[in-house]
């Protein structure tokens, strides 16, 4: 199962909202590219590489001439609970 914590709902809003400023299709294709990286996660929760804190995974996943990376952790029962979601060209703080 695919959880979400509260800051990655934020996360995917604000991606869907930037996109859809711009091109509403874009918006959609990115939501739908990030969400069929979930699905691969589901089935391969190990395919994300391990970050600074080993309990932390991240992939990236590509998009147009960028990427999106999606952090998440493997919970004991085999749920991944996706902890955040941002631009690979995105100014973090």
């Amino acid at each position: 199962m695919i959880r979400f914590a509260p800051e990655a709902v934020d996360d995917l809003a604000r991606v869907r909202d930037f996109l859809d400023e711009k091109s509403p299709d874009a918006a959609k294709r990115a939501i739908a590219t990030l969400f069929a990286a979930l699905q691969r996660l589901e089935d391969f929760p190990n395919l994300g590489r391990p970050t600074d804190d080993v309990s932390i995974r991240q992939i990236v996943v590509p998009f147009g001439s960028a990427c999106y990376v999606l952090r998440y952790v493997l919970g004991d029962n085999g749920d991944l609970l996706v902890l955040r979601v941002w631009h690979g060209r995105e100014a973090r703080t």
